[in-house]
């Protein structure tokens, strides 16, 4: 058995390409996060039904500009099938709110017709008495994004709870952190130096980092501030600037979730010299 399995991990290995972009490095159109504002939705009494706003961070280097599309998929699933036409005839299109922003309204006239037809098919939603259940533990409502900047096109999905207000209200997103370059001096080629995320929230909450560049390259794509066991720890990673010969300007965002809350972002730029 273990021979067998060290021949076919051999295997795969040797038909990996070893020249994959790091999921760090952006070099072309990219969905680096969805924020939903609020981040989810909450169901309370003689409250209306609720809505959010969601945003994409959908960055391209080369400045051309980005368009997102939103939509609220018909599939109630956290393992969409990556070929599902959502957006499209597998979803109901979301209103635009702005640049890189949709809103979806639990109150539209097509998404509680959507809402009946589960109940009525004996989904997430079933005909008899399981709704109220399945809304205080939440049910995960699939979003279907389409982004475009020229000639590119990226298709990818997010979910959002919906639930009852037996936890409490909708959490809140976080502040948004900023990012330290180093000592914010000159960056010259070839050099390392921390990327350190600042929050300036309650740092007894759990965050996760996740860092993004246009140039150079991040020794590891996420940091978090605590571990599994609630220890602190270190939430910077380093970053080794490009080789240049005229003065590059590099471009870094850097994402934060908060556990059972929200998420935020921060772009930021520096300029390496020779």
């Amino acid at each position: 058995m273990w021979r067998f399995l060290s021949v076919a991990l051999a295997a795969l290995l040797a038909a990996c390409p070893d020249n994959l972009e790091a999921q760090s490095h952006v070099s072309k159109l990219r969905v680096l996060a969805v924020r939903a504002d609020p981040p989810e939705l909450v169901l309370e009494p003689d409250a209306g039904l609720p809505a959010t706003t969601l945003t994409a961070l959908a960055v391209d280097p080369s400045d051309a500009s980005v368009s997102v599309q939103f939509a609220l998929c018909s599939e109630i699933t956290s393992t969409p099938s990556p070929t599902l036409p959502c957006p499209g005839t597998a979803g109901i299109e979301l209103p635009d709110a702005g640049p890189l922003s949709a809103r979806l309204d639990l109150a539209d006239p097509r998404i509680a017709a959507f809402a009946s037809q589960v109940r009525l098919d004996g989904g997430a939603f079933d005909a008899g008495g399981g709704i109220a259940d399945e809304l205080d533990q939440g049910v995960p409502l699939l979003i279907g994004f389409s982004a475009r900047a020229g000639e590119q096109r990226l298709d990818g999905f997010t979910s959002l709870t919906l639930r009852s207000n037996a936890r409490g209200p909708a959490g809140v997103n976080p502040d948004a952190p900023d990012l330290e370059i180093g000592d914010g001096g000159p960056v010259l080629a070839r050099e390392v130096l921390r990327l350190q995320p600042v929050v300036t929230g309650d740092d007894s909450r759990t965050y996760q980092f996740s860092f993004f560049s246009t140039e150079g390259s991040i020794s590891s794509l996420r940091s978090t501030n605590r571990t599994a066991t609630g220890q602190l720890t270190p939430t910077w990673v380093e970053w080794t600037a490009p080789e240049v010969a005229p003065p590059a300007s590099v471009r870094f965002w850097v994402v934060l979730r908060e556990a059972d809350a929200g998420t935020a972002w921060i772009e930021r730029s520096a300029v390496v010299s020779p």
